[in-house]
C-alpha cells in the first residue's frame, strides 16, 4: 500500500510539472515567437520610418499644421501659426492656408523624406548582411491623411537576390490617427471665422462627441484654438486673428 501510494505521489508530481510546463509555454511561446521574428524589407523600412512619422505629427499639430510657421502666435511656448489672419479692425480675416489637410500632407513629407532616403540605406545595409546581394534606389514618397489613418507610400526599386530574387516597388507603412477629423473640424471653423468674425465651438462637440473644441481669447483680439480626439489624445492647435475691435471698443451686433 506504501509503494502504491508513494508511485501515485509521483505520478501526481509529474502530471503536475507537465500541466506547469504547458502553462508555461501556452504564455510565453507568442511573445517568443515574436522576439525571434526575422526581419523583411517591409517591416525595416515600417520600422525605420514610423519614428520620423511621430515627430512630424508632434511638431505640426502643436503648431497649427507647418513645421516652421512665418505667421504665428507664440503660445505656452510654441509657434502657432494663424490659419485665418488680419491685422486690421472690424474685418474678418483671410484664410492663409485654404487647402490644409494637403498643407499638412507637404509638411510631413518634407520633413520625413530625408529619413526616407536614409531608411532604403538602411535596408541594403541589414539586407547585404544576411548575405543578400541587393539593389536599392529611392524613387520618391507620398503622403495621405485619410479617415482613422495616415499613409505613407515609399516608392523604391529594390531587388534582393540570394538563391532565388525578389523585387520591391513600393512600401505602405499605415499609421492609425484621428488627425483627418480634427482637420475637417478646423476647416470649419476657419471658415466661419472669415465669413462672421468667430467661430460657435459647442456646436461641433454636439456632432462630434469624441472631439473636444476650446477657444482661448488672447489680448491682442487673437484666438487660439485646441480641437483634442478624446480616444486617441491627438490635439490639434492653430491660431485666428478676426473682427477686432480696439480696446474698450464692443461691436453690435
Amino acid at each position: 500500500m506504501i509503494k502504491r501510494a508513494k508511485r501515485g505521489q509521483v505520478t501526481l508530481f509529474i502530471i503536475l510539472a507537465i500541466v506547469i510546463l504547458g502553462a508555461m509555454i501556452f504564455f510565453l511561446y507568442p511573445r517568443v515567437k515574436v522576439l525571434f521574428v526575422p526581419k523583411t524589407p517591409i517591416s525595416i523600412i515600417d520600422e525605420c520610418l514610423k519614428g520620423s512619422l511621430d515627430e512630424a505629427l508632434s511638431i505640426v499639430l502643436k503648431q497649427g499644421g507647418s513645421i516652421e510657421p512665418s505667421l504665428y502666435y507664440t503660445f505656452e511656448g510654441n509657434n502657432v501659426e494663424y490659419l485665418c489672419y488680419t491685422n486690421d479692425n472690424f474685418k474678418t480675416c483671410v484664410m492663409q492656408q485654404p487647402l490644409l489637410k494637403q498643407h499638412i500632407e507637404r509638411e510631413i513629407k518634407e520633413y520625413i523624406e530625408p529619413r526616407a532616403r536614409n531608411c532604403i540605406g538602411i535596408l541594403k545595409e541589414e539586407m547585404t548582411a544576411k548575405g543578400y546581394d541587393v539593389k536599392a534606389d529611392y524613387k520618391g514618397m507620398s503622403v495621405e491623411i485619410i479617415p482613422n489613418k495616415i499613409n505613407i507610400d515609399v516608392v523604391a526599386d529594390v531587388v534582393l537576390r540570394k538563391e532565388g530574387s525578389e523585387t520591391f516597388n513600393r512600401f505602405s507603412i499605415k499609421k492609425a490617427s484621428k488627425v483627418y477629423d480634427l482637420i475637417m473640424i478646423s476647416t470649419s471653423i476657419l471658415n466661419y471665422e472669415a465669413h462672421y468674425g468667430d467661430a460657435e465651438t459647442t456646436i461641433y462637440m454636439i456632432y462630434y462627441p469624441t472631439i473636444i473644441v476650446e477657444k482661448l481669447k488672447q489680448g491682442d483680439g487673437s484666438k487660439i484654438y485646441n480641437l483634442v480626439d478624446i480616444n486617441t489624445q491627438e490635439k490639434f492647435t492653430f491660431a485666428t486673428r478676426s473682427l477686432v475691435s480696439p480696446g474698450g471698443y464692443k461691436l453690435r451686433g
